[in-house]
């Protein structure tokens, strides 16, 4: 079973589906599956959500916007511009208590955050201030 409010899918628009495949994957180590003609599935390989590119919708700053976690920003940040990519505006990075981030740009204008640091676990059975039942069991 799968908990409400976790990530299952993302789809990330783009221009060249063997560009972006390669981007990310060169990246994030992600495995892509050739679908069909307007997009490829990709796994994450490491228990997190599955995707697809797709060049079915317009690809650019407002698509699709995931947060990646990693163990060195700046190794990922390097490598994303290696790769093709690169960072985002000035005031797109930040810290906090548990942990810092950076918004990145793939090479069709996609922004995506890649965070550094600890997530703290879900306490089951209460809710938190602000959150809301979601009617799923």
């Amino acid at each position: 079973m799968v908990d409400a409010g976790s990530i299952l899918f993302v789809e990330i628009p783009v221009r060249d589906l063997k560009r972006a495949a390669d981007f990310y994957a060169g990246l994030f180590g992600w495995s892509f599956e050739h679908d069909d003609a307007d997009g490829w599935f990709f796994t994450t390989g490491h228990g997190g959500p599955m995707g697809r590119i797709t060049i079915g919708r317009p690809a650019g700053r407002d698509g699709a916007r995931v947060t990646v976690a990693v163990d060195d920003l700046a190794a990922i940040t390097r490598r994303a511009i290696e790769l093709g990519g690169g960072t985002a505006e000035a005031d797109s990075s930040g810290s906090s208590d548990v942990g810092e981030w950076t918004l990145l740009i793939d090479p069709d204008g996609n922004r995506f955050g890649i965070f550094h640091g600890r997530i703290r676990g879900r306490h089951h059975g209460r809710k938190r201030p602000g959150m809301h039942d979601s009617g799923f069991d």
